[in-house]
């Protein structure tokens, strides 16, 4: 088994040269829309999904490491720790910020709170996992990080059950179209391109749940 790989993902081939994505024997780069790729993967949702389809794409086809990291074509790591079972490397820490403020000022906050009725109908009503989303200030953004594989199953077994619920409630059938869709209702007057992400950005907001909940979370510099 080899013991670091980090997952870069990207969307667009000309984003290789001018982000200057190279493989290595650490870096793997992952194409987040490519649709012919083999193995078991949900790219087919990229465009709602974004760069969550790599931690599935990865954690479904059991593609092991020792440690284990994503990034994304705009944000990489300088330099990587030696974590630690329960450790976790993240790029920021903001320690200053209202989790469910910052998302309903940002996005469709009826969207977050069916999170939080999953999150309550799976742990129970006033989990730490519903505290966190609906009282938490500290965000951990971006859904970059490097964990030791055994982490980074606990992680995906916590995240992806929710988004398929998620999923499920809304009628979404994992269709893009029925994504399409909801993003067209949702925001019929906003930014409909970048809204469409709500998943994403659930993810986002549920990946930093469990990171803070769950893990030590440390990085090299806190915003």
């Amino acid at each position: 088994m080899k013991d670091l790989t980090i997952w870069c993902t990207y969307h667009k081939d000309e984003q290789i040269e001018q982000f200057g994505l190279l493989e290595d024997n650490v870096m793997r780069l992952f194409k987040g829309n490519d649709t012919g790729i083999e193995g078991e993967n949900i790219n087919h949702l990229n465009p709602f999904y974004s760069e969550i389809v790599t931690l599935y794409y990865v954690w479904k086809n059991g593609i092991q490491s020792r440690r284990v990291g994503f990034c994304h074509y705009r944000r990489r790591f300088g330099r990587i720790a030696d974590v630690e079972p329960g450790a976790c490397q993240v790029l920021a820490i903001n320690r200053n910020c209202h989790v469910f403020g910052h998302y309903k000022g940002a996005h469709n906050y009826q969207d977050f709170y069916d999170a939080v009725d999953i999150l309550n109908e799976r742990y129970g009503e006033c989990n730490k996992y519903s505290r966190y989303m609906l009282e938490g200030r500290t965000f951990i953004p971006f859904c970059s990080f490097v964990m030791m594989w055994e982490d980074f199953e606990r992680l995906c077994l916590f995240l992806f059950p929710i988004l398929e619920a998620f999923d499920r409630k809304n009628g979404l059938d994992m269709q893009p179209e029925r994504y399409m869709q909801k993003a067209l209702r949702d925001f019929r007057y906003d930014n409909v391109m970048y809204q469409r992400r709500a998943v994403s950005f659930l993810a986002e907001r549920l990946i930093s749940c469990f990171l803070t909940c769950e893990m030590k979370v440390f990085c090299v510099n806190e915003i």
